[in-house]
């Protein structure tokens, strides 16, 4: 018959330090994603929420120059005498369709936008932003609304903005 010695006391000591080790480098790794990721989405509501309110701010704004359209502006904006004008908002409406990346340009935002009013703009124009886009249909982990009073066919309305940030991420964990 054939005896064994154990000599594997210190192997298994060994070994349990080793996974010792692993398992407080997870939990610590774990803490330092915790932490870091809640800064990342503080950073990322703060942004949004900035470029949101400027975006807002803007378009509640008479732009520039005062009679712009898509060659001239520097600013868009859609209001006349603090009311809304239906032409710049339909100047707006074109641009946004024709070249929006234009538009995110000149409100200097790599966030995506869409702008409606509470009373529908005209009976082709939900809104104005992103083609394709609505408010019913935006694809987002990170969105932010802005809301503002003001005037429109001489009736207060409610000015709603969405901005959000599209992240593929997202994209695919939506997919699966």
């Amino acid at each position: 018959m054939i005896q064994f010695i154990s000599t594997n006391k210190a192997q298994s000591s060994m070994d349990l330090a080793i996974a010792l080790f692993i398992f407080l480098l997870a939990i610590l790794s774990f803490f330092i994603y915790s932490l870091n990721f809640s800064q990342e989405t503080q950073e990322n509501f703060d942004l949004l929420s900035y470029d949101g309110n400027i975006i807002m701010k803007s378009i509640l704004s008479d732009g520039s120059p005062q009679e712009w359209n898509s060659n001239n502006v520097i600013k868009i904006g859609i209001l006349s005498n603090n009311k809304i004008n239906s032409t710049k908002l339909e100047q707006f409406y074109s641009l946004s369709v024709s070249d929006y990346q234009k538009t995110k340009t000149l409100f200097n935002t790599r966030f995506n936008y869409y702008f409606f009013l509470s009373e529908k703009i005209s009976d082709e124009i939900n809104g104005i932003g992103k083609p394709g886009t609505d408010k019913n249909n935006i694809q987002s982990n990170n969105l932010m609304k802005i809301t503002k009073f003001t005037i429109y066919n001489d009736k207060p309305v409610t000015a709603y903005l969405y901005i959000w940030e599209w992240k593929k991420l997202f994209f695919i964990a939506q997919m699966l």
